[in-house]
């Protein structure tokens, strides 16, 4: 006889009365979801996460006193736990919900409606499976000394002309990380895969703009690409290499597991580059980008995944490893500083 499933313990965060309770309503009406405490404010968040010790934190990003921003980093100080972040507004609270994913937060989702709105059914059901997703992802706050970084052999004729890279949860802070270590001017263009709730592409833009120091662009069609910027897609579309130099988007299908797609990244810069590409698969849930950097290797391209240790969660890059995707395993904060000593410029 099959046990009966532990319930996943939630402390549901949200200043509006009429908001709270419809969300509690709608949590409570899933069996394996139990809502354990609320609060109403920032403050409120990090002193019921440490009291309650949920199993997971639902918390709005619009909060009075500080709010879900700051009240995520303080969580991640005092007693990690993993957070997923809702929001209805746009703009500025979409750029702060970047913020708070780089502090710690896993996800971010649209807040869901009420019962009577068209979208409400879809944002719920995503709100719940995120939160039974992120309930079991175990969050720590790391403080890692900076690794040496360790020679990489490469052909003295070898000369790279792109890089891409895919990531999904733990993503943006890692993003962060990689292309504050890269340096302001790498020599290559960087194309971005980075799995993102619908809506909040521009401010994944906006906000990776403004914490590394290359130029940011946010891709919805044919762009003429140029070294040392980054390329991310807009919302709903796929982003992929048209031919050298040029990157571009396809538009999501119904049966597209994931969207931005990885694996139709790393296939087209391995179609339109082969071996003079580098392919990095980092932090994130599921196989997404495993089958596409296979394919960049077996072409003849340089690939590197992020190690067990520095990920926030190791399924992807576990999932290409799996595959022999990966050439290189390294952690975080050896990723792009090792990129970067590839990238050097070849001496005449």
């Amino acid at each position: 006889m099959k046990e009966p499933q532990t319930p996943i313990r939630v402390l549901l965060v949200e200043d509006s009365p009429s908001q709270l309770q419809l969300l509690r309503t709608y949590l409570e009406a899933t069996p394996d979801l139990v809502v354990v405490g609320t609060a109403t404010t920032g403050q409120e968040a990090v002193q019921s996460t440490i009291r309650l010790r949920p199993n997971i934190v639902a918390m709005d990003i619009h909060l009075p006193g500080f709010d879900g921003y700051e009240a995520t980093r303080r969580i991640m100080q005092q007693q990690p736990t993993p957070i997923v972040l809702f929001s209805a507004s746009s703009g500025d609270a979409e750029q702060r919900a970047m913020a708070a994913l780089a502090a710690g937060a896993l996800a971010v989702v649209r807040k869901p409606a009420g019962p009577n709105d068209p979208t409400s059914l879809k944002d719920r059901e995503h709100l719940i499976r995120t939160l039974r997703l992120m309930a079991g992802v175990k969050v720590v706050t790391r403080h890692r000394p900076r690794a040496p970084v360790l020679p990489m052999r490469r052909s003295v004729h070898q000369a790279y002309e792109v890089l891409a890279i895919a990531a999904s949860t733990g993503g943006p802070a890692a993003l962060q990380t990689l292309l504050n270590d890269l340096g302001a001017h790498p020599p290559v263009p960087i194309i971005i895969a980075q799995h993102v709730a619908i809506g909040f592409a521009r401010a994944l833009t906006d906000w990776l703009a403004s914490v590394v120091p290359q130029p940011v662009h946010l891709v919805d069609g044919d762009m003429l690409m140029q070294p040392g910027h980054v390329y991310l897609s807009a919302d709903n579309v796929h982003l992929v290499v048209k031919q050298p130099g040029t990157v571009g988007v396809l538009p999501a299908r119904d049966t597209d597991r994931y969207c931005p797609s990885a694996d139709y990244l790393f296939s087209s810069v391995a179609h339109q580059y082969g071996s003079r590409a580098i392919g990095v698969i980092m932090t994130g849930m599921g196989e997404d980008g495993a089958q596409g950097l296979a394919e960049l290797a077996r072409a003849g391209g340089v690939t590197f995944g992020q190690d067990e240790a520095s990920c926030v969660v190791y399924g992807m890059p576990k999932a290409a490893k799996a595959l022999g995707a990966v050439r290189h395993e390294l952690p975080l904060e050896r990723l792009g500083l090792s990129i970067a000593a590839l990238l050097v410029p070849l001496q005449q």
